[in-house]
């Protein structure tokens, strides 16, 4: 059961991280990432970053992206620290989010059968 807090740092620690990839991380394996949820342990030590990929692609490996976020994660851990100006900064596991794939295929799926299909106006 998460107390308000952890869902607070939680929630603060997503909209960082968010920020961080769109506009400070240059690596390749990080573009189109998005960080679907961050959960905190209940001493706020340990933070579990969920990411996926923004955009479907076929081929696309979660270990490039966790290579990648293991190279970015100082980097990121620190500017967390200072963007929310923290005085422990939580350890950042990230860990990939397979229900938010599963959703993207569908809204891709819907996507592409509505451009194939004319319009009833048409």
């Amino acid at each position: 059961m998460s107390s308000r807090r952890t869902k607070q740092m939680g929630s603060l620690i997503q909209e960082t991280l968010a920020r961080l990839l769109l506009k400070q991380v240059s690596d390749p394996r990080l573009q189109n990432i998005v960080v679907t949820e961050v959960q905190m342990s209940s001493d706020l030590k340990v933070a579990r970053v969920y990411f996926t990929k923004n955009e479907v692609e076929a081929g696309w490996q979660e270990k490039e992206a966790l290579q990648g976020f293991k190279k970015a994660s100082p980097y990121l851990r620190k500017m967390v620290g200072e963007n929310l100006e923290l005085r422990s900064v939580p350890e950042l596991r990230f860990e990939r989010d397979n229900h938010n794939e599963e959703l993207n295929r569908l809204l891709h799926l819907i996507e592409t059968e509505g451009r194939a299909k004319p319009s009833a106006e048409e």
